[in-house]
């Protein structure tokens, strides 16, 4: 899977740790629209924590609709491989995110030092 586009959205805090969500398009077949959640590591670098498929039709996914999941999280099924190199996948994947332009610079100025 190829990231496209990814875009910085915004800062959340969760349990007082902060992470960052980024807005992926990818040539996933099935799950195109991804949203990403970075956590700040040690010097200087982001650990890819979630992934969350954004299958959001606004027409029917303003209100709470049980037909239909918009979002689910997709990162266990993504990366659970029988050859054990998930975790290889996920860093290479997260790689790619953070070189798109701007988003490291972004996660860079939004995460507190």
């Amino acid at each position: 899977m190829n990231v496209r586009e990814a875009h910085f959205r915004r800062m959340l805090d969760r349990g007082g740790q902060a992470f960052a969500e980024v807005e992926v398009l990818t040539d996933h077949q099935r799950d195109a629209q991804m949203l990403a959640y970075f956590r700040e590591g040690q010097n200087g670098t982001y650990s890819l924590v979630r992934i969350i498929s954004n299958d959001a039709n606004y027409e029917v996914d303003w209100f709470d609709n049980s037909l239909h999941s918009a979002f689910e999280d997709v990162m266990k099924p993504m990366f659970s491989t029988p050859d054990h190199l998930a975790a290889n996948d996920r860093d290479e994947f997260a790689t790619q995110i953070l070189e798109f332009a701007g988003v490291r610079e972004a996660l860079e100025r939004n995460f507190t030092r």
